[in-house]
C-alpha cells in the first residue's frame, strides 16, 4: 500500500470518527430533547388539568352564590310576610265584626258605604299581592288536621281529628308552612 493510499485511508477513518462522534452528539442531543418534550408535555397536561378544575371551582362558586342569594330573597320574603300576616288577621277580624247594617247596606250613610268598600278593596289588593309573592292561605275547614298545619287550641264535638273551626288562617309560602293554622277539632262526638 502507497503512502498516498495509506493517508487517504487514515483521513477517511478519521473523517468516520468525527461523524460518529458528531451522530453521537446529536443523539444525545435529540434524546435530551425528547426529555424536555415529554416534561413539557406532561407539565401542559398538568396545567390544562389545574384550568379544568379552576374552571369547575368557579363555576360551583357561582352556582353557590347563586344559591345563597336566593335562599336570603325567601328568607327575606318570609320575614317581611311573617310581620305582615297580623295586619290581615287585623282586616279580617274587621269584617268579621262588621255591624249588619253596613254589611247589608241599610241605615249606613253613602260616605260609610264607600269607606267599607275602600277598605274591602285595599284588603283585596294587599292579598293580592301578597299571593303574587307567593303566599297562599291553606284551606283548613273540614280537614284532617296535620300537625305540620294545624296547631290545635280545643277540641269539640265533630268528627274526631277533623277541623271543625278556624281560629287564625294558616299560610303557606312556596309550598313552606308560613303560619299554621290555629284550629279547633273534633274529638269523635257529636254533641
Amino acid at each position: 500500500m502507497s503512502s498516498a493510499q495509506s493517508n487517504s485511508a487514515s483521513d477517511s477513518s478519521l473523517e468516520l470518527q468525527v461523524l460518529q462522534k458528531q451522530l453521537e452528539d446529536l443523539q444525545a442531543q435529540f434524546a435530551a430533547m425528547t426529555g424536555e418534550l415529554d416534561s413539557a408535555k406532561a407539565e401542559a397536561a398538568k396545567m390544562k388539568d389545574l384550568a379544568a378544575r379552576s374552571q369547575a371551582d368557579l363555576q360551583n362558586a357561582k352556582a353557590r352564590v347563586e344559591r345563597e342569594r336566593a335562599d336570603l330573597a325567601v328568607f327575606a320574603l318570609e320575614a317581611m310576610l311573617r310581620k305582615l300576616l297580623p295586619t290581615i288577621d287585623s282586616f279580617q277580624r274587621a269584617f268579621q265584626h262588621l255591624p249588619e247594617d253596613l254589611k247589608s247596606h241599610e241605615r249606613a250613610s253613602p260616605e260609610i258605604l264607600e269607606w267599607v268598600k275602600g277598605v274591602t278593596a285595599i284588603e283585596r289588593q294587599l292579598l293580592k299581592e301578597l299571593e303574587g309573592a307567593g303566599l297562599r292561605r291553606m284551606s283548613s275547614l273540614g280537614t284532617v288536621v296535620d300537625p305540620q298545619r294545624h296547631e290545635v287550641l280545643q277540641q269539640g264535638p265533630g268528627e274526631k281529628d277533623t277541623v271543625t273551626e278556624v281560629f287564625e288562617e294558616g299560610y303557606e309560602l312556596a309550598g313552606k308552612v308560613l303560619r299554621p293554622a290555629k284550629v279547633k277539632v273534633g274529638g269523635g262526638t257529636n254533641g
